[in-house]
């Protein structure tokens, strides 16, 4: 049976070289050019994809080292430099927010359950954010709106580094009172 088949394949490829003559050959290394193409694309679609990745995470890890270089001294933790304070004066963070804001920041990080000084810095970022909505953070919304180049997570952020302290000491008062 595979004699026959052999044969016949044979034969097969006398005719088409026949009919064909070079186009026979022309057509098979077009065929295989194309594949090596193909292999070559995914290859380079795979280091592509690759090389995107690599740039959000290293776009995530510049954005928060501007922020700290720009609005913060690392004094680790990092705590807002002059223009950090400056931000935040000029937002009504200081005069508006906290003073209001405090008591209802302090007990949304108590429900979460916060441990470490990173903890109280991230849980502080997010107080803010679910409390975007209540009308005492107008003020830090309008200033963000006003100045397009100083975002209202930055803000928060910068915020966070004076809640965390305030929540740290906060914290240490309510260790002391229970002794």
């Amino acid at each position: 049976m595979n004699d026959k088949l052999s044969t016949i394949e044979k034969i097969g490829g006398w005719i088409s070289t026949l009919l064909l003559g070079k186009t026979k050959e022309i057509i098979i290394r077009t065929d295989e050019r194309v594949h090596g193409l193909l292999k070559t694309t995914d290859d380079i679609r795979k280091s592509i994809d690759d090389f995107r990745t690599s740039i959000a995470t290293h776009g995530s890890d510049i954005k928060a080292l501007q922020i700290h270089t720009r609005y913060g001294i690392s004094n680790s933790p990092t705590v807002p430099n002059a223009e950090g304070e400056k931000l935040l004066a000029d937002a009504g963070f200081y005069k508006t927010v906290l003073p209001v804001l405090e008591k209802e920041i302090f007990a949304l990080m108590d429900s979460e359950g916060l441990r470490t000084l990173y903890d109280y810095e991230k849980g502080a970022e997010k107080v803010l954010d679910s409390l975007k909505n209540n009308p005492a953070m107008d003020c830090l919304k309008e200033y963000a709106v006003n100045h397009p180049d100083e975002s209202l997570e930055l803000i928060f952020r910068i915020a966070s580094w004076v809640i965390r302290d305030k929540y740290a000491d906060y914290r240490a008062d309510q260790e002391l009172k229970k002794k």
